[in-house]
Parts: structure tokens; C-alpha cells; sequence
């Protein structure tokens, strides 16, 4: 105890530990991130993840950010299964489309408003869709809350709702599995917004 103030000092070793624990999550996210652009769960990726996060975290000097993040196994399960399942789907349908009809191989972008605002889930969800074959993110604009999509192959409006429903479908259940209560209940509280008018809610292209 200090004789002058009356104060006991806290040990260097404490606010040290303190500083990693309130980095470590942030570190935990750009490991999962990386382990998801990779695609492969192995101990190697893992590993590789986590020091390439360290490594930027610490020579990005990025202050503080809190990660308030929730997870919910039995949601995680079913994202999982979902992912794989059109990961399996759309790479078949691509490569029909590829080997059998390369002419009709036409792709379109396709606006689609999100209900969540998390900075920390629409980047899971941009992830988790650049995952599946035949989706790509172009554009997250944070401001409007909507996310624009190329999807392929799009060759008609049944395709271009198809892919809506894969991304409000991926959105729902990466918020339901790693969303905050208060994240779910402000994505049960919203409503999707009208989609864009016809001919302006995708734009398609010829491969």
C-alpha cells in the first residue's frame, strides 16, 4: 500500500492481462474470418489465422473495439449444414451450366436489403455468402443496409429470387446463431424493404 495516497498499486501483470482480454475477441473474429475465406477448418488454418490476425491487430495499432457477440450452437449447427448444403447445390448448378449450356451462362448483380446493422454480422454474412459457388459479394453499402450479390447463373426472375432467399436465408441464420439477444430482436423487429423496382434490382451479364 502506497504511504502517500493509501492506494494499492494493481500489478503490471494484471492490466497487462486485462489489455489481452479485451483484444483477444477481436483477434478470435479475424481468426474465424480467415478460417471462413479459406474454407478449411484444419488446426494449420486455425493457427495460420490467428497469428496473421495478431500480427495486423498489432501493427495496425487498433484501439479497443468491444465484440458483443452471442452464440447459439443448435443455429450454428443448422448454418453449417445450410452453407454446405448450397456450397454442394450451387457448385453442381454451375457446373452444368458451365460444361452443357456455356452460352446460356449468364450472371446478374442483385440488390438485397439486410435487417441486421451489426458491422461484426454483415461481414459474416458477406463471408458466408463468397463461400458459395455461384455468389459473390460486390458491395456492402453500410449506409442503406443493402448488400449487392453477382450471382450465376441467373437466367431468370425465379433465379434472381432464388438468390434473394439464399442471402436473406444465410443472413437470418448467422444472426441467429452468433447475434446478441438484442441483435435478434432488432432483426425480428424488421421488416425487409421493398425490393428495387423491376429492371432495377439486378443487372445481368453475359459470360
Amino acid at each position: 500500500m502506497s504511504e502517500a495516497t493509501g492506494t494499492v498499486p494493481i500489478p503490471e501483470t494484471r492490466s497487462a492481462l486485462r489489455r489481452l482480454a479485451g483484444r483477444l475477441p477481436t483477434v478470435i473474429w479475424l481468426t474465424l474470418m480467415w478460417v471462413i475465406l479459406w474454407g478449411d477448418p484444419s488446426p494449420g488454418t486455425v493457427i495460420a489465422g490467428a497469428a496473421v490476425g495478431s500480427v495486423c491487430y498489432a501493427a495496425a495499432k487498433l484501439p479497443h473495439i468491444p465484440v458483443r457477440l452471442g452464440f447459439h450452437p443448435v443455429y450454428a449447427l443448422k448454418l453449417g449444414g445450410y452453407i454446405l448444403t448450397e456450397l454442394i447445390v450451387s457448385s453442381a448448378r454451375v457446373a452444368v451450366h458451365a460444361l452443357w449450356r456455356p452460352r446460356l451462362m449468364r450472371g446478374a448483380i442483385v440488390a438485397v436489403p439486410m435487417r441486421t446493422d451489426s458491422d461484426f454480422l454483415l461481414a459474416a454474412v458477406s463471408a458466408g455468402l463468397s463461400l458459395v459457388s455461384g455468389s459473390l459479394v460486390i458491395e456492402l453499402n453500410r449506409d442503406q443496409g443493402m448488400v449487392y450479390v453477382h450471382g450465376a447463373p441467373i437466367d431468370s426472375e425465379a433465379a434472381v429470387e432464388r438468390l434473394r432467399r439464399q442471402v436473406r436465408r444465410t443472413e437470418e441464420l448467422i444472426v441467429r446463431a452468433f447475434g446478441t439477444p438484442a441483435d435478434i430482436a432488432e432483426f425480428e423487429r424488421s421488416v425487409p424493404e421493398g425490393e428495387p423496382a423491376q429492371g432495377g434490382g439486378s443487372r445481368e451479364e453475359e459470360r
